[in-house]
């Protein structure tokens, strides 16, 4: 999971350069009109790059998260008997408590989800040209800043 974990990293870090590229590009094109929208389409890489260091983070999180199921089963059942012994005007506490046990509850149902974007093959190849792209969005919005800017 550590090497999950860190690519997940790079790929977060790539992210807020092309994040940086695009508001350099914003920057030195902001009284261009059209090319505006080119400097904005330029965050589509950013975006992809960040939700695949979610998808990868939570994917490390996976092992971790099923270990602890049977706990979290056990503290939702705990939250609905406090619920349904709970006297008027004392149900908010436990109705908190058993709402934030069925949130997480929901991902003790659906365990796999995380690893959904990670077989998605026309996200994987997205995520591989924001990558290659990157250093060259970087480059070129420093490029645009020195002639725009």
């Amino acid at each position: 999971m550590k090497v999950v974990l860190n690519v997940a990293r790079i790929a977060r870090w790539l992210s807020y350069a092309a994040g940086f590229a695009t508001a350099l590009l914003v920057l030195a094109l902001y009284d261009e009109d059209w090319k505006v929208g080119v400097a904005v389409a330029a965050a589509v890489p950013a975006v992809v790059l960040f939700l695949f260091s979610i998808a990868l983070a939570e994917a490390a999180a996976l092992p971790d998260r099923l270990r602890n199921a049977p706990a979290e089963a056990a503290q939702l059942q705990t939250s609905l008997a406090q619920l349904a012994r709970a006297r008027r005007g004392r149900w908010l506490g436990p109705l908190w408590h058993t709402g934030r046990a069925a949130a997480g509850a929901r991902e003790l149902v659906t365990p796999w989800a995380p690893l959904l974007p990670l077989v998605n093959v026309p996200f994987l190849v997205a995520t591989l040209a924001s990558a290659l792209a990157t250093p060259f969005l970087v480059l070129g919005a420093l490029a645009m800043l020195a002639v725009y800017g």
